[in-house]
């Protein structure tokens, strides 16, 4: 292009194909542009990050001599798809939680360079917790945290020996969550924790995975049924802490978690105070493309665009 039709004006489109979509990724793009390319010789129009954008609705238009940007539509179309569908999910999962917290904690299913890009994406979809520093751009205030499974697991499944070491290590902590599936049994663990802690104990975490069936259900005539994470689980959960003196203590959800699921649990009014999603968010579910519609401001395209 450059040698033989150097003088043509090209406009070039990006969008995406899918309906209820948060834009997200737009600045990193025209960051990218001003980095890598001379922006005042050619034209950038754009849609604002955050904007819902719905099937084939253009979010950014690149005009002037190809050879001035042409070259990075591939790498566009990828940050704006990453962070498109980080941001969308994220939306979607907020949404079916009925204003309830909803907490990013899909740092294992990411590489660790895009964590703060996806933190960021993930603020764009409306969530405001997370699981790292780093997701969360070193913001404390925005932190989510609860010991983990192998914690526990240096106390040879102790939940309340960790909690105590912990709470002696850190006494300032104001949010006190304990993890209560380790033993898979969540109501014997939590009314442990919540006889020694009493109003300490901010919250209870279930992570039960979705191939055990939690001891509560030990003599159900169908366990299987008890899978993972459930609502009944919860709700026998949040009752026994309620008749334990434990109305003030919180249950946080996370293993599998999806719109889905979470849409699932608020049906069926399910005593979840947050809910903690994961792999779901990092699903790329809204590729972009870039068409180039244009030629010296005369419709020229590929057929049928």
């Amino acid at each position: 292009i450059k040698k033989f039709k150097p003088d043509v004006i090209v406009t070039m489109q990006f969008f995406q194909r899918k309906n209820d979509v948060i834009l997200a990724g737009i600045d990193e793009a025209l960051r990218f542009l001003e980095e890598n390319t001379d922006t005042t010789k050619y034209t950038i129009k754009y849609l604002p990050e955050g904007t819902l954008i719905n099937n084939l609705d253009v979010v950014l238009e690149l005009e002037g001599k190809y050879q001035e940007f042409g070259i990075f539509e591939g790498v566009i179309d990828g940050i704006l798809a990453r962070s498109t569908s980080i941001a969308t999910n994220s939306y979607h999962c907020k949404k079916a939680a009925n204003g309830k917290q909803v907490i990013y904690m899909g740092d294992r299913g990411d590489h660790y360079i895009n964590q703060e890009i996806d933190g960021h994406a993930v603020e764009v979809g409306g969530l405001v917790g997370h699981s790292t520093m780093a997701g969360s751009r070193n913001n404390p205030d925005v932190i989510f945290g609860s010991i983990p499974h192998v914690l526990i697991q240096h106390f040879k499944g102790n939940l309340l020996e960790a909690m105590l070491c912990y709470k002696k290590l850190f006494p300032q902590e104001k949010e006190l969550i304990a993890l209560v599936d380790y033993s898979n049994d969540v109501i014997k663990d939590s009314l442990i924790v919540l006889e020694a802690f009493g109003q300490q104990l901010h919250g209870v975490r279930v992570d039960t995975s979705k191939n055990m069936i939690d001891h509560m259900f030990d003599n159900e005539k169908n366990p299987e049924q008890y899978k993972g994470v459930c609502v009944e689980q919860i709700k026998r959960l949040r009752k026994a802490l309620d008749e334990n003196g434990g109305k003030h203590v919180k249950i946080i959800v996370s293993s599998g978690f999806t719109p889905e699921k979470i849409a699932h649990f608020e049906a069926s009014k399910a005593p979840v105070d947050a809910y903690g999603v994961g792999d779901y968010i990092l699903k790329i579910n809204h590729q972009y493309t870039c068409d180039a519609v244009k030629n010296n401001h005369q419709l020229e395209a590929k057929e049928g665009r």
